[in-house]
């Protein structure tokens, strides 16, 4: 499941023609560029696109909007493809999710 989650992440992020857009609007990516909060600038290059960002403004930008969507792209994707490959996992991922209930907000 990981691998499909990270392949339907990257191809999202990099092959999605509106995704750098939409990132810039939904997230203070750009802010953090201009402000000096670590040792290294935001980016590997300053012309770069999204490509060149480094992690921490990376994830950063998205801890603000309060919309983990690395942590999530992919994940519909690779459940979908472990429920097309044997139905039975659909069970196994329902088991898991009531057990893992407190990474949900489900108490």
């Amino acid at each position: 499941m990981a691998v499909i989650a990270i392949e339907e992440y990257r191809c999202m992020v990099f092959q999605e023609p509106r995704f750098v857009e939409y990132f810039r609007l939904a997230t203070p990516e750009l802010e953090y560029g201009r402000m000096n909060i670590g040792s290294r600038p935001a980016k590997r290059k300053p012309s770069g696109g999204i490509e060149t960002l480094r992690a921490i403004p990376w994830i950063f930008a998205w801890t603000q909007t309060r919309f983990h969507l690395p942590e999530w792209l992919g994940f519909g994707a690779a459940f979908k493809h472990v429920i097309d490959k044997d139905i039975r996992n659909l069970q196994m991922l329902q088991e898991m999710y009531k057990s893992m209930a407190f990474l949900y907000g489900h108490y």
